[in-house]
C-alpha cells in the first residue's frame, strides 16, 4: 500500500512539475518573444533550450524526491539537488538579472540581480525544511523500525515455541519413567506369554513318583501336578497341565 502510494506522489508530482517549469514558462517566453522583440537577455538566444533543459532535471529531482519516504537519506539528497535546479532554471529565466530593452533611438536597461539574488536566498531557505523534514521523520522511521524488529523476534519466538510444542506431544511415552520398581511378566498364556527355549517345561523321569516340572522363568523344579512354580509363583503352561492330569 505504502509503495502504492508513493509511486502515485511520484507521478503526480511529475505531471505538476513538468507544467510549472516546462510548459508555462514556455508558453511565457513565446508571448514575450513575439509581443516585445526589442527585450533581451543574456541567455535570450537559447532561452527556451536553457529552460527547457533545466526544467526537466527539476522534473526529475523532484520525482526521485517523491518517490522516496519522508526521513530517508535519498529524499534528502534528492531535494536538495531539486532546490539547486530550480536556482539554475530561476537563473536562466531572468538571465542573471540583467535586462536590455530597444525602443527606436533608446536603449534601456534593467539590474535586477538583486531581487534574483533575494529569490535565490528564498529557495535556499526551503532547504532549511527540506533538512527539518529528514530530521522528523528520521526519527519516526527510526522507532517503525524498531517495532518492527520487535514483533518478527516475537513472532519468530511464537512459531519456535509451536513447534517445540509439537515435538513434544509427538514423543512416545516412557513408561519406565512411571516407578522406580522392576516388574517381571510371569508365564501365564492369557496374557501372551511365549517360554523362551531355554527352559521348556517338561517331564524328565519316567517313574510316576519322580515326575517334576522345570520353571521356564527361574529353572526350578516342581511337582508334576503343581499349577504354580514353588519357588517363584510363576504360572505353567496349558500342556504341563494336562500333561500332569493324565500321567
Amino acid at each position: 500500500m505504502a509503495r502504492k502510494s508513493r509511486l502515485s506522489d511520484a507521478v503526480w508530482t511529475a505531471f505538476t512539475e513538468t507544467i510549472r517549469y516546462i510548459i508555462i514558462p514556455i508558453v511565457l517566453i513565446d508571448l514575450v518573444t513575439s509581443n516585445w522583440p526589442q527585450l533581451s537577455t543574456a541567455f535570450m538566444g537559447n532561452l527556451e533550450e536553457y529552460t527547457t533543459g533545466f526544467g526537466a532535471l527539476v522534473v526529475a529531482a523532484s520525482t526521485l524526491e517523491a518517490m522516496n519516504r519522508p526521513g530517508t537519506f535519498r529524499r534528502l539528497l534528492f531535494g536538495l539537488t531539486t532546490l539547486a535546479f530550480i536556482g539554475l532554471w530561476l537563473y536562466v529565466i531572468f538571465g542573471g538579472g540583467l535586462v536590455a530593452f530597444d525602443y527606436g533611438p533608446y536603449h534601456v536597461s534593467f539590474d535586477m540581480s538583486h531581487i534574483v539574488t533575494i529569490m535565490l536566498v528564498g529557495i535556499s531557505l526551503k532547504g532549511l525544511l527540506v533538512m527539518q523534514t529528514y530530521t522528523t521523520y528520521k526519527s519516526v522511521l527510526a522507532e517503525e523500525e524498531r517495532t518492527k524488529r520487535i514483533e518478527e523476534s516475537e513472532e519468530k519466538r511464537m512459531v519456535a515455541e509451536a513447534k517445540k510444542e509439537r515435538v513434544v506431544r509427538r514423543t512416545p511415552p516412557v513408561f519406565d519413567r512411571l516407578s522406580s520398581s522392576e516388574f517381571h511378566i510371569t508365564a501365564d498364556d492369557d496374557i501372551g506369554f511365549v517360554p523362551p527355549p531355554l527352559h521348556e517345561a517338561r517331564q524328565e523321569p519316567t517313574d510316576r513318583a519322580d515326575r517334576h516340572k522345570t520353571c521356564s522363568v527361574c529353572g526350578e523344579r516342581s511337582p508334576a501336578n503343581a499349577q504354580v512354580c514353588t519357588s517363584c509363583g510363576a504360572w505353567f503352561s496349558k500342556e504341563s497341565f494336562r500333561f500332569g492330569k493324565s500321567s
